[in-house]
């Protein structure tokens, strides 16, 4: 084999290569394409026309990671070495010119030519595309699998194909229609997918645009749709010879339809409407109305969850600092965004740690927060507003507001506020006295502290120091058994008992919480300061003045503030003295009138008369006639209530004598009647009372008796 025939012979390998190379990157993306459009049409359908572009794409990945391009003639030669030991790895000798070949290097030259001659494509080069063609076999038989599971879904190639939804209850349809396919199609902010299903009754969602394509068996030369009694649409004749109708309508709300033939009616279908709920917000932390006492950090925790029926697109915090008092309060607004996406979530939780003093709030602030949350369809929600406020103890240790409302316990409120200047002197003389005098102060002051515990706890029954906090047993029932008919004891339940606790009456169950609340704070207090660690014992004792102080304030009533939005004042209006707008407000009430009941409840003991089979004259097909408006009216709104029972009555009017009409369906008429008299609006009437039982209409009429 001389110089020319080698290369060319490299050459040829070097295209076998690239191109086994290239057929491998597609069966790796066929295969890699069709298991993913598999298990997506699985869930959803899709069209598997989106093979080619995906495995496309994917191909074009693959070569770029195989590194076909940059395979050359050189990398052939090595590859040919490591294949064939006879070539004793010189086969690159080929590509250098002879005359630049040194002695030895032209002898191994002529050594491996005769061997050269044997070479064959190495198998190598082939490894990667068997590789590539078993994983495609292996896909489409995975592939195939997981249609069958799917129910088939793989046979349909068309683009855009819906899962059809099969009816738990058939319809009836008229004998000359041979089958109806009904498309439902979702509003966008469902993110749902196209259904389609045979039957005409549907229920779909707000907003959804439904297309149906009605087969008769016959040509039809008019179809029509007759919607809730009033709106008459026509069909469109898809085909020429009349055997196929379409029509597409949007619906907004519930009712019923009914289809024409050529004059002749069907029976009534229900149109139910899935109505868009909006975003609902839960704040698990914090409580409504919080407060962060001294010491404690300034950061509040705040856990939401939020659910939607289809989807969550946005949700912030809209916050309102409020910070001074009186005539100087000022309000800053701000809005707080979340890190996360909502990407349409149906539920969302979040929790989030708000840092007051990154808000620039200082004590005596308060936040005014609430929660905003938009669904998919631009539905705006909002949770209550929260309120959590920072304790100023400057405000807390004055005096102001002791002298108005009712004291409940004023004579002690001073003692508390002073325990907590002592606190805070200790601590400021701590460097300057000596360990002793520190803890024998301390020690003082946790006595006075006691001691203003007892004082309070007076108020609850609890006059030793041994009942505090003490938690009294429910009596067994044997105890109860053994006391029964004992005079003492039936006189305990309602005597009250000063020196119990629970049988204190001084306050309501509210205030004895709170001052429960307040002594237990003492307690805390009194606990830090007897253990010589009063800066410990200085939050207690400040949330315990808070609470006293709260006490001191039940009395007063409050109205909680509102946000109020005034509407935006036209200049040009304004000073003009155009009153034409303004008119009196009006409440509309729907009232049914006192005919119509009458008639409604002529109906019942007409359908009485049906139920033990008597026959109907003309006067009550009338009356029936008017019932049946009545029916309609109301099925068009709750389809699901009242049409069952609408249809019952129309085969009533339309069937003389009634002999098709069972006991059960009368009954089911009978009980929509009464349903329909129970829930009218009854007109307001003047109160009339009865004769001689007013003491003030007697008097009256006595004065007017004596008049001369």
């Amino acid at each position: 084999m001389n110089h020319s025939e080698s290369m060319k012979h490299i050459k040829s390998i070097r295209i076998r290569w690239i191109s086994s190379g290239l057929l491998s990157a597609v069966f790796l993306a066929i295969s890699f394409s069709l298991l993913s459009l598999s298990l997506w049409n699985s869930i959803s359908p899709v069209s598997y026309w989106f093979i080619l572009p995906i495995s496309l794409l994917i191909s074009l990945v693959l070569i770029q990671i195989f590194k076909l391009s940059k395979i050359s003639e050189l990398d052939v030669s090595r590859l040919l070495d490591q294949t064939y030991p006879q070539l004793e790895e010189s086969f690159s000798l080929v590509f250098k010119n002879s005359e630049k070949l040194n002695v030895l290097e032209k002898l191994q030259v002529e050594k491996i030519k005769n061997e050269m001659q044997s070479i064959q494509t190495p198998a190598l080069i082939y490894k990667r595309l068997k590789i590539s063609a078993i994983f495609l076999v292996i896909s489409i038989l995975v592939s195939i699998f997981i249609s069958r599971l799917d129910f088939g879904t793989l046979n349909n190639t068309n683009l855009g194909i819906e899962k059809e939804v099969k009816p738990s209850i058939p319809d009836k349809i008229l004998a000359e229609i041979s089958s109806i396919k009904l498309k439902i199609i979702p509003p966008a902010y469902t993110t749902r997918n196209t259904r389609v299903q045979q039957q005409f009754s549907a229920t779909v969602e707000d907003g959804a645009l439904l297309e149906w394509v009605i087969e008769t068996s016959r040509p039809a030369s008019k179809i029509k749709f007759i919607f809730n009694d009033k709106e008459k649409i026509k069909l469109r004749s898809v085909n020429k010879s009349g055997t196929q109708w379409a029509i597409t309508k949007t619906i907004n709300q519930p009712g019923f339809y009914q289809v024409e033939l050529d004059g002749k009616l069907s029976e009534l279908y229900k149109l139910e409407t899935i109505k868009d709920q909006v975003c609902l917000i839960r704040i698990i932390t914090p409580r409504q109305y919080s407060t962060i006492d001294f010491a404690e950090p300034q950061k509040t925790n705040l856990q939401v969850q939020i659910n939607d029926d289809y989807g969550i697109n946005d949700t912030y915090i809209s916050a309102t600092i409020s910070s001074g008092k009186g005539e100087s309060v000022k309000f800053k607004e701000q809005v707080i965004r979340f890190n996360e996406s909502m990407n349409g979530k149906q539920e969302y939780k979040f929790q989030k740690t708000i840092d007051l003093q990154k808000l620039g709030m200082v004590p005596g602030d308060e936040l005014y927060f609430y929660i905003n949350a938009t669904d998919s369809r631009k539905q705006q929600s909002r949770s209550d507003i929260y309120i959590v406020s920072i304790q100023d103890t400057a405000k807390l240790m004055s005096m102001n507001g002791m002298l108005g409302g009712i004291n409940l316990v004023p004579e002690y409120f001073r003692s508390q506020r002073q325990i907590i200047i002592d606190t805070e002197k200790i601590l400021k003389d701590k460097n300057s006295i000596s360990d002793e005098e520190f803890k024998n102060r301390s020690n003082n002051l946790g006595i006075d502290q006691k001691l203003l515990r007892l004082r309070y706890g007076k108020f609850l029954g609890e006059e030793t120091d041994e009942q505090i906090g003490e938690e009294h047993e429910e009596h067994t029932a044997a105890e109860e058994s053994a006391a029964f008919g004992n005079a003492e004891k039936i006189m305990d339940t309602y005597a009250h008992k000063h020196d119990i606790a629970e049988d204190a009456t001084f306050f309501e169950p509210e205030l004895k919480a709170q001052l429960k609340a307040t002594l237990t704070e003492m307690w805390k207090s009194e606990l830090r300061l007897r253990t010589y660690k009063p800066d410990q014992a200085l939050p207690f004792e400040y949330k315990a003045l808070r609470l006293l102080k709260d006490l001191q304030q039940k009395s007063r009533a409050y109205v909680s503030k509102t946000a109020l939005k005034t509407p935006t004042i036209k200049a040009e209006k304004r000073l003009s003295a155009e009153l034409d707008k303004i008119i009196q407000p009006s409440a509309e009430r729907t009232l049914l009138k006192s005919e119509e009941q009458n008639g409604l409840k002529k109906s019942t003991s007409i359908i009485a008369k049906l139920k033990e089979g008597k026959k109907l004259n003309q006067s009550d097909f009338s009356i029936l006639q008017e019932a049946n408006r009545n029916l309609a009216a109301k099925a068009s709104t709750q389809p699901a209530t009242y049409l069952k029972s609408l249809g019952i009555m129309r085969k009533i009017l339309s069937k003389s004598g009634n002999e098709k009409v069972s006991f059960g369906e009368l009954s089911t008429i009978e009980a929509a009647l009464q349903r329909m008299i129970k829930n009218e609006v009854k007109t307001p009437q003047d109160a009339k009372a009865a004769p001689k039982t007013s003491l003030s209409t007697e008097y009256f009429n006595s004065l007017k008796r004596q008049q001369p």
